[in-house]
Parts: C-alpha cells; structure tokens; sequence
C-alpha cells in the first residue's frame, strides 16, 4: 500500500488557491491589511480607464438605443468590476476568512498523528479538493475568460498571414469615445488597448479563481471533520474500559462542537460575497442568452462564457447541498455505530444529544436569508429564462 505522506498548512497544500488569493489580495492575513488597502486602491486605479471608455459606450448606444451593444458590454464589463467587491469583502472579514485557514491548518496537523484508516480518508479529501476544487475550477476560470483573448490572438495571426487585407479583432470590442468606429484599429491605439484588456483578463481569472475556489474548499474540509468524527465515535464505542470510552466520546462531541463553529465562520465569511452572486448570476446568465440569440451573430466566446457562469452558481448550490446532505448524514452514521451495545445511561444520552444535534441541518445562506442548495440553483435557472423572455418581448 503507497505510504501517505504528512499532511502539509492550507497554503503548501492548495498551492493554486493561495497563490490566486495572495496575488488577488483576498488572503486574509490581517497583519497586512494596509498593504491591501494600497493594492486594492492601485488595482481600481488601473482598470478605471478601460471601464470609463465602456461607460462611454454604454451610454452612447442607449442613445442609439443599441441594447445590443449595452448587453455585450453589460456582460463582461459587470462581473469583471464586481469581481473587486471580493477583495473589499474579504478585508472586511479577514478575521473570520483567517479562523478559517487557522482551524484548517490545526485539523491538518493533528491528522498526522491518526492511525492510517483515519489518514487514507483525509488524503482521499485532500486529492478531491486539488482535482475539482483547485485544478478544475482554474480550468474553467482560465477557459471562459481566455477565450476571448485567445480566439483575437488566433483570428489576427490568420488574417495577417493569409489576407492581403487583414481585419483587426480586439479582445473586447470598444470604440474610441471620438473619431470614426474603425479608428480604434489605428496603431498605435490599437496595440495598446490589445495589451491593455489582456491585462484585464488575467485579472479576471485571479479574481475569479482564488476567492471562490476558497469557498469550495470550506465546504469540503466541514464534510471531511464531519465524516472523521463520525468515524471516531465508531472506534469509540469499542474502547476497552468505560473510562477510556467516555473519554473519546466526549472528544468526538468536542469536534462535532468545533464543526458547528467552523461552518458559523464559513457563513459569516462568504453570506454577503453569496448574495451578490445570486443576483448577479440571474442578471448574467439573462444577458448572455438575449446576446447569443439577438446579438449580430453566433458568438462561441459567449456560449463558453454562458456555461462558466452555470457552472459558477451550480458549485455553491452543489457545495451547499452537500454540506446539508452531509450533516443530515451524521445522525444516521452515529445511530448506526452499534451504540445499542453500550449499557451505561450517561454515554447512552450523550448519544441521544449527539443525534438529536446532527438532525437539524448545517445550511449556508444568502443574505442570511436565502438557503444556498440544489432547489435554488433551479430556481435560478428558472428566473434568468423568466428575465430572459421579458426582455426579448
């Protein structure tokens, strides 16, 4: 059997995650909380000028009542300026955000000293994390947001190499807020503006990336501490002695105790930064069907850009879900530990408590209101064609 290696801090483990959360400024390390007052304030500063030239446009083509045009702009302009909101909110609950990396990083270490059926079920957590979590999520940050980078970069090489008469495409589509529409393909405007947005690009996938691959990767330590206490309470009852026995029941309630708050952290942290994205989700996915299917033509970097946004409202509901799921769980996984075997009152309501505490749901909400699960991913979906058909008519 391949040996397991010891179990390395949140930021050696989840190498992608922290390199996008420190890069993006949303680690929250409250020491350097000034510093990201200053980064955060340089970052705004440079991204104002391309966000002033789409403001201009927007409001020219309302002019023109070019909804189109607002609608293509609205798209990606939207999440790119409210993908800054993390950072804000991140500095805001960088108490919270670092209890959080904290208790990870204490779960981590004691692992190390657990016997191996207990470790191969941490490094089974731990690969699922860096597959999905990590590596797939910055998959399809870096695949909806490149694209249109990409797909330029791709159609310029073609034009300039094969047409006598090559046709300029820019990352983003902008026009200058004076002169003729083709002057934006003037060098060296057109040089600099290319360069320009492709900075903002990346900014978008470590904006993206880090701060939401964060969430998911919460949400899958609970379940982890959840099915290791769970597991413990089995190896409890087995004890030898009654003394030894109460002693490891009562370190079960300890972590079962420590889960609940660590899931209070995780709500506390992450309900604004859900709230927003519930809303804005609705408004995107809304805006990327009425341009595929009234825009001047199929565009595949919308198509792909479409599906990212699904996909980044499904994996909350789906880490929600799986949280409730797995915490209903729970009581049955203690009820089913041969508990009926133990004769002595006192660990027999101990376990009474246990269940009757695992049977009320650990769920994740919005605005401390609405309750993050599959059921509202649906109804997500519903309203976005809802709005959809509202504004085509």
């Amino acid at each position: 059997m391949t040996e397991i290696k010891d179990f390395m801090p949140f930021s050696s483990t989840y190498r992608i995650i922290s390199f996008m959360m420190v890069v993006g400024f949303v680690y929250p390390n409250p020491k350097l909380s000034k510093i990201r007052i200053v980064a955060v304030f340089a970052l705004l500063l440079s991204i104002a000028p391309v966000s002033l030239l789409i403001f201009i446009d927007i409001y020219k083509s309302f002019i023109k009542r070019d909804f189109v045009n607002i609608i293509r702009h609205s798209t990606v302009v939207g999440p790119f300026l409210g993908s800054f909101l993390k950072q804000i909110i991140m500095h805001m609950k960088q108490t919270t955000g670092m209890q959080i990396i904290d208790e990870i990083n204490r779960d981590y270490s004691s692992y190390n000293t657990m016997p191996a059926r207990y470790r191969r079920i941490v490094d089974a957590s731990i690969k699922n994390n860096l597959a999905y979590s990590e590596k797939c999520w910055a998959i399809t940050v870096v695949s909806c947001v490149m694209t249109f980078p990409v797909m330029a970069i791709a159609l310029n090489i073609y034009n300039f190499t094969f047409k006598s008469e090559p046709t300029k495409y820019m990352i983003h589509d902008l026009q200058k807020p004076y002169g003729r529409p083709e002057d934006r393909f003037d060098s060296p405007y057109f040089e600099i503006m290319f360069v320009y947005m492709f900075y903002c690009a990346i900014l978008y996938v470590i904006n993206f990336t880090g701060y939401d691959g964060f969430f998911g990767l919460t949400i899958n330590h609970a379940c982890l501490k959840m099915e290791l206490y769970c597991k413990a309470f089995e190896d409890a009852l087995e004890a030898n002695s009654l003394a030894e026995m109460q002693v490891k029941i009562v370190g079960v309630i300890k972590e079962q105790n420590r889960l609940f708050k660590y899931v209070e952290l995780i709500q506390e942290t992450f309900n604004i930064w859900l709230g927003i994205i519930l809303i804005a989700t609705m408004i995107q996915i809304c805006n990327c069907m009425y341009h595929i299917t009234e825009g001047y033509e199929l565009d595949l970097r919308y198509i792909i850009f479409i599906i990212g946004t699904i996909v980044h409202i499904y994996l909350p509901c789906r880490y929600s879900a799986k949280l409730q799921h797995m915490s209903l769980e729970t009581a049955t996984l203690i009820y089913c530990a041969n508990w009926e075997r133990v004769s002595i009152i006192s660990i027999r309501r101990m376990v009474l408590f246990m269940i009757a505490r695992a049977q009320i749901p650990l769920e994740i909400t919005a605005f401390n209101k609405l309750i993050f699960d599959m059921d509202l991913f649906v109804s997500i979906l519903q309203t976005s064609y809802s709005m959809y058909t509202l504004l085509r008519s």
